[in-house]
């Protein structure tokens, strides 16, 4: 007796270019932009303000890379990393004085609060966010008002 050979033969309702555009959802990470605001954030003297910064499309940040600065990227304001923040490295300007706001990490959401506002925190910061080779920044200007 002879082995019998089967041949299946499967028809998919896709079209192949179709098919590939879901595959590639399926097996690339998504893009992102990494949005601020369109007009400088103004904080007073000695008061705490917020910096925010956001994923478009909102995804969730929390096992990304979120990394504020001002000029350098080595030396931080502040870096959120591996799920936690990391303050080796911080300028020593900003230690103990900086949080990311982790209630919208899930929705994208990565703003900065800066404690204890002083003359020297205005200026340009960048909010960096990074997932793998995946990053996008941008760039908002804080303005420090009072005396």
């Amino acid at each position: 007796m002879e082995p019998v050979g089967c041949v299946l033969h499967i028809k998919f309702p896709l079209s192949s270019e179709l098919l590939f555009v879901v595959l590639a959802l399926v097996h690339f990470p998504a893009k992102f932009t990494v949005i601020g605001p369109g007009d400088p954030v103004t904080a007073i003297l000695g008061q705490e303000t917020e910096l925010p910064c956001h994923l478009s499309p909102s995804m969730s940040a929390a096992n990304m890379e979120v990394r504020w600065f001002r000029s350098e990227f080595v030396s931080f304001v502040h870096l959120y990393r591996d799920g936690k923040d990391q303050y080796e490295g911080q300028m020593p300007e900003y230690w103990e004085r900086t949080e990311l706001l982790k209630a919208g990490l899930t929705d994208g959401n990565v703003p900065l609060r800066i404690l204890n506002i002083r003359r020297a925190d205005e200026g340009l910061y960048l909010c960096f966010v990074q997932d793998n080779t995946i990053y996008g920044e941008t760039v908002l200007e804080l303005r420090v008002a009072g005396q």
